[in-house]
């Protein structure tokens, strides 16, 4: 197996002992350079050279002039352009030659790849050759070299960028020649091009979509062409058994790929979500595998038939072409059935695989099954790629480390041969620098050190705050690594990120800030400072809403939404804009919004329900049949669950889906009698149905999160326990690991006008 990174330095002898010789570039603050381009030079050459020559004059405050080489191909140096002592830089296709073209080839032919050739010669002309097999391969050897002088980009825009001040600049002569590790080296967030490039990411883009593209289909003239649920054409998915589905699909595939001749692939998949086709035809091509994560049965097997017969239907014209898909939700397994063609093309997101732990990490089982999942498929299909997630689903932009699980799983995806990554995530830059930067070195590199690239960070970044700095990202990367917490939502924060925990990382930042104060490096601690802030704002709503103090948990949403402000100043944004802000209205800010007026004002608090009820999961719907709901005291092996403090994969449940109860008791005070009282839920996942005292009361609108309540004066037994059952129906799989009672519950008055 060819090596993806080697790196061969030249060390001769000098007086004072074994060292490596140097090249001069600058020498106290005047120029010993020249940066030659080939004549016709590509748009990355004379971008390589502008690159080059700014980050030097920013470091040394020298101009190194950029020339247009005139000789061709592998020229010699043109004694004129410069005195004895003088380095020439040749960039690109003047400084290519057979030797190196056939060293870098020897290694690897990816196009990203290139050779650094640095020769010295005190007594005569010095030259460097950076030569990569494409235009956008020397762009990255100059990247190489930069980084070699000690610059770093460790987010985009000048504060993530450090340039060293050096009046003098040497870099080591060498022969160090660097192919990637990954063919494909992308994150899917938006994100500045330059820092993209700069971080050597590229490559082919993996092309999978949700959805077949069939052209115009109008369900009301066309229903067989949809899937069939329950006994009615929805628009949910397609019939791909029906054959002309399938007709459709191929025209619209060689549309595609006459419109894209050069395209290699296209990406094609069911619809986001379920509603899969359940016709005679279409279960006829399933596997009959059942998916225990999905809780549901296999779609792969129908849909690796489904394009294998569009890749038979386009290969008279388009023969080499190739179908991308996301292998994830419930067609994450590998067929049983149906031998897949070697030109489909699978991509790993694992959703429903826990997105906090490493493959590896032995408090995380489940996340093994992934690494059985790549090896399945590797062995089926010559071709894989990963498409997985380096955020917390649903994370308005709290701190959240993966740096312990990219560190494990990068390189187990190079053994088991994935091709490359295009991998989703959000750039939440004051919580997730480290990660996203050793992300991008671990793409180039699978093998690069990641303690030395975590201490690099710590001590480029924050001068001389390094070391406390270094503990804070250390600390809040193996909270998450050491938690036995699995659904990857915000729910499982105040578990994750503990008192103690706080506590400690609240120390290590008030020493990293004394020891900055007045100097560049204050504001680089302060984003940090931000990010914590911002998690301990969150945590402090969580608890005073737990204990229905709405007041206190308003006015922390509040300082988390000023927080969130600050940190959109910022250029790049240190939160994700739209992700902050939607996320935390979505999940959070109604429940809190909500309580504040239903204790506010002429409203006045009655009581509240405890966190922990009777439960009894009930996945064949008998519960209404058989009272679940009716008074007294009912058998049937009930247990204790949490509610709005633990999710409902913390206690065991996972994904589960179907219907549940919930049952418990309070007593409302007889001084409420004839006042209007209502039974008040913070959130339920995802559609509730409510008795109080064995009468129905009420139905919730069925969208989760959503705060709800029902006017129940007339059902209350003033003075005496009041039993409230809650059937949860929970069938859609919103990625976060909750279900049922997600809020506080609480009953309110309201003064009667």
């Amino acid at each position: 197996m060819k090596t993806s990174i080697i790196l061969i330095s030249i060390f001769l002898l000098c007086t004072s002992g074994f060292c490596a010789k140097t090249v001069l570039l600058v020498e106290n603050g005047n120029a010993k350079s020249v940066i030659l381009i080939p004549a016709q030079a590509h748009e990355d050459e004379q971008f390589a050279a502008k690159e080059l020559a700014e980050h030097i004059e920013k470091m040394s405050g020298c101009k190194i002039d950029v020339v247009k080489e005139t000789l061709g191909k592998g020229w010699q140096i043109n004694p004129g352009l410069g005195n004895k002592g003088v380095c020439y830089i040749f960039l690109g296709t003047c400084a290519m030659t057979p030797e190196i073209e056939k060293a870098i080839r020897s290694s690897g032919d990816d196009p990203a790849s290139f050779m650094i050739k640095a020769e010295s010669n005190p007594s005569g002309i010095s030259n460097i050759r950076i030569a990569g097999l494409s235009p956008e391969g020397t762009l990255f050897g100059v990247y190489e070299l930069l980084e070699q002088m000690g610059v770093r980009w460790y987010m985009p825009g000048d504060i993530g960028t450090v340039i060293p001040e050096k009046k003098t600049i040497a870099v080591s002569e060498q022969n160090t020649i660097q192919v990637p590790s990954f063919h494909a080296r992308h994150l899917q967030m938006a994100v500045d091009r330059t820092w993209y490039r700069r971080m050597r990411l590229g490559g082919p883009y993996f092309p999978s979509a949700h959805g077949i593209n069939i052209g115009k289909a109008d369900i009301n003239k066309e229903p067989e062409l949809f899937a069939l649920v329950n006994g009615k054409r929805q628009q949910s998915q397609l019939c791909i058994s029906n054959p002309e589905v399938l007709a459709r699909a191929i025209k619209e595939t060689k549309n595609y790929f006459r419109k894209n001749p050069a395209a290699p692939w296209i990406g094609m998949g069911p619809n986001d979500g379920a509603g899969f086709c359940e016709c005679e035809n279409c279960r006829a091509l399933d596997g009959g595998d059942f998916d225990d994560f999905e809780n549901e049965v296999s779609m792969t097997d129908r849909y690796i038939w489904f394009f294998n017969r569009v890749l038979e239907g386009i290969a008279d014209e388009f023969p080499g072409k190739k179908i991308g898909f996301y292998c994830y939700s419930c067609y994450m397994k590998p067929p049983v059935k149906v031998k897949p063609d070697p030109k489909i093309v699978p991509a790993f997101a694992p959703i429903s695989l826990c997105r906090i732990h490493g493959m590896s990490n032995p408090i995380c089982p489940e996340r093994s099954y992934y690494r059985k999942i790549m090896e399945a498929w590797g062995k089926i299909l010559p071709e894989t790629y990963e498409r997985g997630y380096f955020f917390n689903l649903a994370d308005p932009g709290f701190p959240f480390s993966k740096v312990h699980a990219i560190r494990d799983e990068i390189p187990v995806a190079k053994e088991l041969g994935i091709r490359g990554w295009r991998v989703e995530t959000i750039p939440h830059w004051a919580s997730m620098t480290p990660t996203i930067y050793i992300a991008t070195k671990l793409f180039w590199n699978h093998t690069s050190d990641v303690d030395a690239l975590i201490h690099d960070f710590a001590k480029n970044f924050f001068g001389p705050a390094a070391v406390e700095m270094e503990k804070y990202i250390v600390l809040m990367d193996s909270a998450l690594r050491d938690a036995d917490y699995h659904t990857g939502c915000s729910h499982d924060l105040p578990f994750i990120y503990n008192p103690s925990i706080m506590k400690t990382a609240d120390q290590y930042l008030k020493k990293a800030e004394s020891l900055t104060k007045g100097t560049k490096y204050a504001e680089k601690v302060a984003i940090f400072r931000l990010s914590y802030d911002y998690l301990a704002s969150f945590l402090s709503m969580l608890e005073n809403r737990n204990r229905f103090d709405f007041v206190s948990a308003k006015k922390d949403l509040e300082r988390i939404q000023e927080i969130q402000q600050k940190a959109f100043q910022y250029e790049p944004k240190m939160f994700a804009q739209g992700p902050a802000t939607s996320y935390m209205k979505r999940f959070f800010s109604p429940c809190i919004e909500q309580g504040f007026e239903r204790i506010t004002g002429k409203n006045v608090f009655v009581a509240g329900l405890p966190d922990e009820w009777d439960f009894l999961i009930d996945p064949v719907s008998i519960g209404e049949e058989i009272g679940y709901y009716t008074t007294g005291k009912i058998g049937g092996n009930w247990t204790k669950i949490k509610t709005k403090t633990l999710s409902w994969s913390d206690q065991g449940l996972r994904y589960y889906k179907g219907d549940a109860w919930y049952r418990n008791s309070i007593v409302i005070p007889e001084k409420f009698k004839d006042k209007k009282v209502f039974l008040w839920f913070g959130g339920v996942d995802e559609l509730a149905k409510v008795w109080l005292n064995g009468k129905l009361v009420g139905t919730s609108p069925g969208k989760a999160f959503v705060p709800f309540e029902f006017d129940v004066s007339e059902f209350i037994h003033y003075g005496k326990e009041n039993l409230i059952a809650v059937k949860v129906t929970n069938k859609k799989l919103n990625e976060l690991g909750t279900g049922g009672i997600t809020a506080p519950v609480m009953f309110y008055m309201q003064e009667k006008n």
